[in-house]
């Protein structure tokens, strides 16, 4: 199979606390930030290569976070545990693969590794 020239964007998101906390409770309270990046390490390791089974034919650099979206970002800083994460994904799937496909795939991938608290959308 060929790979497909689209790029498929998706969201990958959680609320994990009403609001943010201070940061003197983070080894008590859960962070969004952290959950985010943990799921993010289980689609690609270190060699480059995508662990979502099915998504990419070669399973190579066809996984890239194009954002990342945690914690305070305004001026001066903030000493805070994020109470929400999201970031988006682009995926060049293989070829014949739509946008729900690569959803479906992402989502299968995220919950069979514990992470059913993330929500994964189409942007």
């Amino acid at each position: 199979m060929e790979k497909s020239q689209n790029v498929v964007r998706v969201e990958l998101g959680l609320r994990i606390l009403s609001s943010d906390v201070h940061s003197m409770n983070a080894a008590i309270i859960p962070s969004a930030a952290w959950r985010l990046v943990w799921a993010l390490g289980t689609m690609k390791n270190e060699k480059e290569q995508v662990l979502v089974e099915g998504l990419c034919e070669d399973g190579t650099k066809a996984l890239n976070v194009v954002n990342l979206d945690v914690g305070y970002s305004g001026e001066g800083s903030k000493t805070i545990v994020p109470a929400a994460a999201k970031c988006c994904v682009e995926v060049v799937p293989m070829a014949g693969m739509g946008v729900e496909d690569v959803v479906a795939k992402i989502r299968e991938h995220l919950s069979g590794h514990g992470f059913e608290d993330i929500q994964v959308v189409a942007c």
